[in-house]
């Protein structure tokens, strides 16, 4: 259901005047004056539905909407395009475009494209796709349990052998692998291989470890551990989330779009 909404708009009395009008209609609204911005809010915030202008600074409409589609976190994320130009609408129904609203907001016309799509989004449950890496089947086996709570596709590997074949054949949103893995390639070395391909370049690799916490309060063994998780982000990680712990994992994964 959507409830969320984020205006991309660059025109501050247009987006204002927009989300008035859609907070009168009960949703809650987010303003962004570029689609760095918007892009920013979409991948640290609930966003249920986009509302964007085309011509914005810094980056533009177009832009935006392809960054959103080639990222399989954000690819099926509903989203309104705002302009009255034919070349627009041209141009943007050659990437896929169905849902245009015009300028000035005719309120009417935009409640029942918003009713249309919530109608859609509804009907069609949203399946995220997760890869869980790590030696211990144990905790792949919590992790699992923990995802399928939340809609999700999950596929635990435990031998590096087999990472390639199942991240191709599943192409997950987010890749979790466990920092310590040393199963013929190192995490660094798993990571590395994996952002080469063109395929990966916009998936979400996570970075976890499974460890006793009274092990690393201190000396050699957090020192190490800070190291490895260092060359994993310089590898092309998007985050190191910590130690496995069961209670607080999906609340973590909220952050990567991993939510009911």
């Amino acid at each position: 259901m959507i409830k969320n909404i984020l205006v991309a708009d660059d025109s501050q009395s247009s987006a204002l005047l927009l989300s008035r009008l859609l907070e009168k209609e009960g949703y809650k609204v987010t303003i962004a004056e570029n689609g760095i911005k918007a892009l920013d809010i979409i991948m640290t915030q609930k966003v249920d539905l986009l509302i964007t202008d085309v011509v914005m600074p810094e980056m533009d409409g177009v832009d935006l909407y392809m960054e959103l589609k080639n990222r399989p976190s954000t690819a099926s994320l509903p989203v309104i395009i705002v302009t009255d130009k034919e070349v627009f609408k041209e141009s943007f129904s050659s990437l896929g475009v169905e849902m245009y609203s015009p300028k000035p907001f005719d309120m009417d016309d935009l409640k029942a494209k918003i009713k249309k799509i919530d109608a859609y989004v509804t009907v069609k449950r949203v399946f995220h796709k997760v890869v869980i890496i790590g030696p211990d089947e144990g905790v792949l086996e919590k992790m699992r349990q923990e995802l399928e709570k939340v809609n999700c596709i999950v596929v635990p590997v435990n031998k590096v052998i087999e990472i390639g074949m199942r991240c191709f054949l599943t192409n997950p949103q987010v890749i979790l692998i466990d920092i310590l893995t040393q199963d013929y390639a190192s995490t660094k070395e798993i990571i590395r291989s994996l952002r080469v391909y063109e395929f990966f370049k916009h998936t979400t690799i996570v970075v976890y470890a499974n460890y006793d916490a009274d092990e690393v309060k201190s000396g050699p063994l957090l020192q190490s551990l800070e190291k490895v998780v260092e060359d994993c982000l310089k590898a092309g990680a998007n985050k190191y989330i910590g130690r496995f712990d069961q209670t607080n994992f999906l609340e973590l994964m909220k952050e990567f779009g991993i939510k009911d």
